[in-house]
């Protein structure tokens, strides 16, 4: 690994892990929980490997052209104007989705405290978004203060929670399961997996060293498979997936948001385990996750839209930008906070952004622009056929399952009771 100093790998693993790791986390275990441990297993590898592919993808692409040059500008010199406004739109309604889903998990959380101290619960959206708009209005600084905050929270909460939970772990409990209830899991697999995004700005911080950039993508996007595994053996081990209070009734409830991703879960977890400790481990993890996640994105789409609107960032300006951020979320989170459904949408359009997008840029520039320099991944076409198909196998599974053409737990409910 010659070339970047360690330190800076390490940090560019770790930025990768941090984009990766969030409150998707959380659904995993209660969306894989039908098809078992092993058969998940094999599916979260198999999504890993490809996800590595295409940001390789990505990362070949990015190291065509100058620093600070974002996906959009890639997609408009490689895909021409229709890719740059399909880039685009896809681009906004994928960071739409996770800030959704963040929002009404955090929202949730926060109502279910104040309820307990007699104050309405309708008023915990718009302190989160209070709090978190405030933060993102002052800049990347305060941002970046709050989120190693949450961080330590999020990691320590996790250590603890691991330390409690693995002695309850069941192997019969691990042991089933159906491999045909994964099918409905896999935009929610690349949505855990996707830190593209981020792979223009890593090439920036290390100057575009193809090594270091390599070895950075690959180690950070390891650590969260490893956490997303150790996570499916805690919940799937420990909480039942049949019966009325199983993870498969939890999936498939009506109210499931992220207030319910945190709150049954560790209910159900100190009602097997009565271990009020796991409890507020869990709750703090939870919370963390959900902050973590919602700050991260709501930056990232704070700065896409100054970028792409051309709004400076002045006193007026950072509140109609505040505006285009949080309200379209907001109102969405409010009137169909479905957490898990928010991620699904987000994976449908995390796979047209970050496997189909660097596929057909990588097709289009090698062989039609005849772009010819520096880093290319190994493989050739079929490799880059390999990864469009795999986008385009994801697009299509959750329009299935949007058809209710899947199989499903629920659908076959009686087989869990």
């Amino acid at each position: 690994m010659a070339g970047a100093p360690i330190n800076k790998i390490f940090g560019g693993a770790l930025l990768v892990a941090g984009t990766c790791i969030g409150a998707g986390m959380l659904a995993l275990p209660v969306a894989t929980a039908a098809a078992g441990f092993g058969p998940s297993f094999f599916a979260f590898v198999f999504c890993w490997l490809m996800m590595i592919l295409s940001a390789f993808l990505m990362l070949e692409v990015s190291l065509w052209y100058p620093i600070d040059t974002n996906l959009i500008t890639m997609a408009k010199s490689t895909l021409g104007r229709p890719g740059e406004i399909i880039a685009w739109c896809a681009y906004v309604l994928f960071l739409y989705a996770l800030m959704t889903a963040y929002t009404a998990g955090a929202a949730g959380i926060i109502a279910n405290a104040l309820a307990k101290i007699g104050i309405n619960e309708s008023w915990g959206i718009w302190i989160v978004v209070a709090i978190f708009a405030t933060i993102v209005y002052f800049g990347a600084q305060w941002v970046d203060w709050a989120n190693r905050i949450m961080m330590m929270g999020l990691i320590g909460a996790y250590i603890l929670l691991t330390i409690n939970i693995i002695p309850n772990v069941s192997k019969e409990m691990l042991g089933g399961g159906n491999a045909k209830y994964l099918w409905t899991t896999a935009p929610l697999l690349v949505t855990s997996f996707g830190f593209h995004l981020l792979i223009p700005t890593l090439k920036n911080y290390l100057s575009s060293d193809v090594k270091a950039l390599r070895w950075s993508i690959l180690l950070g996007s390891l650590l969260p498979l490893i956490v997303y595994l150790i996570w499916e053996v805690l919940i799937i081990g420990v909480i039942p997936v049949k019966g009325e209070s199983g993870l498969v009734a939890i999936l498939h409830a009506e109210h499931f948001t992220g207030k319910q991703a945190v709150i049954e879960l560790t209910q159900l977890l100190n009602d097997i385990l009565k271990n009020e400790h796991v409890t507020l481990f869990a709750r703090i993890f939870g919370l963390c996750a959900l902050l973590t996640s919602f700050i991260g994105v709501s930056l990232g789409l704070f700065d896409f839209f100054a970028d792409g609107f051309l709004i400076k960032k002045t006193l007026k300006g950072r509140f109609s930008l505040a505006g285009l951020t949080f309200l379209p979320p907001v109102l969405m989170a409010m009137f169909y906070p479905r957490f898990i459904t928010a991620l699904h949408y987000a994976g449908f359009f995390a796979a047209i952004l970050l496997v189909i997008f660097p596929a057909l840029m990588v097709w289009w520039g090698r062989y039609r622009l005849q772009i010819a320099q520096g880093y290319r991944v190994a493989g050739g076409k079929p490799v880059i056929v390999i990864t469009l198909l795999f986008g385009l196998g994801v697009i299509v599974l959750e329009i299935l399952h949007r058809l209710n053409q899947l199989p499903t737990p629920l659908a076959e409910m009686h087989l869990f009771n």
